[in-house]
């Protein structure tokens, strides 16, 4: 669970002795933690790199890969995997696809919040290595046929438009019985 920092170690200025710091989910990108313009030269805790950061205070359960060490506050957790036994980015997939029982698993009259102990409770299901990477293979090619405008559009494009061309043809074709 992060921990925040002194209000007056908080800076906009980037230098080698401040580090990126995220209190929340205002950086989240699509999958990866966009850069910050915050630091601070007083860190408390730490998301390393090749992590997950998950939202713990309203909303419950936004999630974020990290590709660099960042300081974190008390608006987000930090979740390594143990790379004997789970990748980051099927942890990434399993926790998205399990929101749900995070929410449920919150509380709080003002707004909803978890806490370390309901989050260390959260069981992940954990198949072999290989297994994790089956899915996390068909899981990115899933998300960039849908997500990537670059990809998904121009070949859903292309099939219409060759669909069409074909009925096309069929209609204005005209053969004597």
């Amino acid at each position: 669970m992060g921990v925040s920092p002194s209000g007056n170690s908080i800076t906009d200025i980037k230098s080698e002795k401040n580090i990126e710091f995220h209190q929340g989910k205002t950086y989240f990108g699509e999958t990866m933690l966009l850069q910050s313009n915050v630091y601070t030269n007083e860190p408390k805790k730490y998301a390393e790199n090749n992590s997950i950061v998950m939202s713990v205070r309203a909303p419950v359960g936004d999630t974020n890969m990290v590709d660099r060490k960042i300081s974190i506050g008390r608006g987000l957790c930090s979740i390594l995997a143990d790379e004997k036994i789970s990748l980051t980015k099927y942890l990434y997939y399993y926790i998205k696809s399990n929101v749900d029982k995070l929410k449920a698993m919150s509380n709080g009259s003002t707004f909803e919040a978890i806490n370390s102990e309901s989050i260390r409770k959260f069981t992940v299901s954990l198949p072999p290595l290989e297994e994790q990477q089956r899915i996390v293979d068909i899981l990115d090619r899933f998300d960039k046929l849908c997500n990537d405008i670059s990809e998904g559009l121009p070949a859903e494009i292309e099939t219409r438009q060759k669909q069409y061309e074909y009925y096309r043809e069929k209609l204005l074709n005209f053969k004597k019985l």
